[in-house]
């Protein structure tokens, strides 16, 4: 009898202990499922409202880094329509024989910072101890920055591919 009752404990460990994948793997799926799949076309021309959000996006693979695949660009309509996917932790890293085929990618679209936020980060916080000079360069690299077009990238959380 007790050889029953522990042998029917360590079955049930054993069971619950193997479905615990399959749960996250839905976790994992759910948000591919439920959101609103953008192109890259209607992604990049909503870019500016979407920039910090969550977005799903599907595309053509048309490069993965070579060196070690954390990132990869997804094209849209044309080649010259494509946006960077960064593979972070989440995804680990994207595979050469991803190249070519359509995917679908959950993660957070960003905004690239401009060369002025890049060699002032203190200028936010109050610290900038910079001279009028620079600050002159500063002033006239948010200006052209301001004036130029916006880019952005996609830190990703999930892909599936289709």
């Amino acid at each position: 009898m007790k050889n029953l009752v522990l042998l029917s404990i360590v079955a049930a460990f054993l069971f619950s202990c193997g479905q615990a994948p399959k749960n996250q793997e839905a976790k994992n799926e759910e948000p591919l499922k439920e959101a609103v799949v953008l192109s890259i076309d209607d992604l990049l021309a909503q870019a500016s409202d979407l920039a910090d959000k969550e977005v799903v996006v599907k595309g053509t693979v048309m490069h993965v880094c070579k060196e070690g695949g954390a990132r990869c660009f997804l094209m849209g309509s044309g080649e010259e329509i494509t946006i960077r996917v960064e593979a972070g932790e989440k995804i680990g890293a994207f595979t050469q024989e991803q190249m070519g085929s359509e995917v679908q990618i959950v993660g957070i679209l960003k905004e690239v910072k401009s060369e002025a936020e890049a060699h002032n980060p203190g200028a936010e916080h109050g610290e900038a101890t910079e001279d009028a000079e620079t600050q002159d360069a500063h002033k006239i690299l948010a200006e052209n920055q301001a004036a130029a077009e916006r880019e952005f990238f996609i830190e990703g959380i999930a892909v599936k591919e289709l």
